[in-house]
């Protein structure tokens, strides 16, 4: 029988919490599930953070005008997200949600809160992963510096 290991360079090259606020209904899942469950996205960010290292590192090492840097670097991967997507996602989205701090979408009008399934970080930026291929883009610390989007 033969042995195959899936390597995935988001598995390398981000940081990765898979159910970061432990959500009880995620917590019945394995870590290969949760994996499966995020599927492309995590790839989808880790392609553009490699793409765009030289303006995530000027960012983050120049921090007298740290915000104007980090927000064209978070402008610069959400275009690269896009790009590997190649099916609109932030650039598209007319969505308007924003997660709370913590990264919980409070649900409205009766709908159900959403947790993320997963939260990829990169240096000063993070991707928060949920349900329905929604996907929070934003600097960490900033939650208002955030993009929002569906990628089906």
């Amino acid at each position: 029988m033969e042995n195959i290991f899936e390597i995935r360079v988001s598995d390398y090259v981000l940081d990765k919490v898979l159910n970061p606020l432990k959500c009880d209904e995620y917590g019945n899942f394995t870590p290969d599930q949760l994996n499966e469950w995020c599927g492309l996205i995590p790839d989808f960010f880790a392609a553009a953070v490699t793409a765009n290292e030289p303006d995530i590192t000027k960012a983050d090492e120049n921090k007298h005008v740290e915000n104007d840097l980090k927000m064209i670097a978070l402008n610069k991967v959400a275009l690269g997200m896009d790009d590997n997507y190649g099916y609109g996602g932030f650039g598209s989205s007319v969505m308007t949600t924003k997660p709370s701090d913590f990264g919980i979408i409070f649900g409205e009008d009766g709908e159900p809160d959403l947790y993320p399934i997963g939260k990829f970080t990169y240096k000063f930026l993070e991707v928060l992963q949920y349900e329905y291929g929604m996907v929070a883009l934003r600097i960490v610390g900033k939650p208002d510096t955030v993009k929002f989007a569906r990628f089906d």
